[in-house]
């Protein structure tokens, strides 16, 4: 495994004053390019490089059929990764449960919290909403419009194989190995208030998407973590919500709008939703309609400390979608936000 140094960016007046902001977490779409070799290559090295500059945890995200997050298997990958890490915490963000038998899930992500040294957060969801998860529904035979009640029941039965024994016609076997600790790290997906609230009275996490339908995403956020805090009472932990959002780090609004426009130029088919045209203004209205914090270095601050959500989560998921994957363009964006941003955000 290699070896890194703990929280580099981080100043002993950071560390002390770490419970006044969300952990920093690199967040992970791996979208698909020519070489799939190079789609995981670019990945793994995000997250070597964020565990060298003090990231806490790096999360993947599973999708089927969709070249935006070409990661059918996000625990598989995660279990390479385990291997090339130290101390970097590695989660799923999410794996849908709809798509696997909730057993299988239990049995993978038990050996993946092995092969980490427990370092693993289990992420789970019902795909992503806005027929983005339509033809995974449709391929594996499931009627989209019973999602809630295909996540409810398979969650549970998540819960118990990691945690009970599971009954095998007329006697009992359990997993291997063994994993009833993952049960404090599942973390729930949704926009859904019924899930939110489920979520805190299981005191499971709270994961909340980077953007919203209609509306801001932290005002439409913020009455979803209050159904979930109304909801906790878990004697011993404390709630846990992580909250996803999208940045575009340059030397000034209009210099970041316009790596956005040359990003919509250069990879198409990486924005399947885009502006109505790549002027600049019709650019930055995209980009604030869709909850991306842009600009310079204050601008994104200044949106993030802003944000109701963000500012009453535990912790935060960063997503670069307008630089590269594996360029150094990403490396500079990863260390602006562990070294400037992040130690300049304040939770409420």
């Amino acid at each position: 495994m290699s070896t890194t140094s703990a929280d580099p960016a981080l100043t002993t007046d950071d560390r002390q004053n770490q419970t006044d902001r969300g952990e920093l977490s690199i967040f992970l779409s791996t979208p698909a390019v020519a070489d799939p070799r190079d789609t995981y290559r670019f990945a793994l090295n995000s997250i070597l490089t964020a565990e060298a500059l003090g990231y806490s945890y790096a999360w993947v995200a599973e999708a089927h059929f969709n070249p935006l997050i070409a990661l059918p298997a996000a625990l598989t990958f995660l279990a390479a990764a385990a291997q090339a890490t130290d101390r970097i915490r590695l989660g799923t963000a999410v794996v849908p449960l709809a798509f696997d038998n909730p057993i299988r899930v239990a049995e993978s992500a038990a050996i993946v919290n092995v092969l980490s040294d427990y370092r693993l957060e289990l992420g789970v969801g019902k795909g992503n909403p806005r027929g983005f998860s339509t033809d995974a529904y449709n391929a594996f035979g499931l009627d989209e419009g019973d999602r809630n009640g295909i996540f409810t029941q398979a969650v549970g039965a998540l819960k118990a194989a990691l945690g009970e024994p599971i009954r095998a016609g007329d006697k009992e076997v359990s997993i291997y190995p063994p994993a009833t600790d993952l049960l404090d790290r599942i973390w729930q997906a949704t926009g859904n208030h019924a899930t939110a609230a489920a979520a805190g009275r299981a005191g499971d996490g709270l994961m909340l998407f980077r953007t919203v339908q209609d509306g801001v995403a932290g005002e439409v956020q913020s009455p979803l973590i209050d159904s979930y805090l109304e909801q906790f009472d878990h004697f011993g932990s404390q709630p846990r919500i992580g909250i996803s959002r999208s940045l575009l780090i340059g030397s000034s609004r209009e210099q970041a709008i316009a790596t956005a426009i040359a990003d919509f130029e250069a990879r198409p088919e990486g924005h399947p939703v885009g502006p109505e045209s790549l002027d600049a203004q019709s650019v930055s209205e995209f980009l604030t309609k869709g909850d991306v914090a842009f600009g310079s270095v204050d601008d994104v601050i200044e949106a993030l400390n802003r944000d109701v959500a963000v500012a009453r989560s535990t912790n935060y998921l960063f997503n670069l979608p307008f630089v590269a994957a594996g360029s150094s363009a990403q490396d500079e964006s990863l260390e602006l936000i562990a070294t400037e941003i992040h130690p300049q955000l304040r939770r409420r």
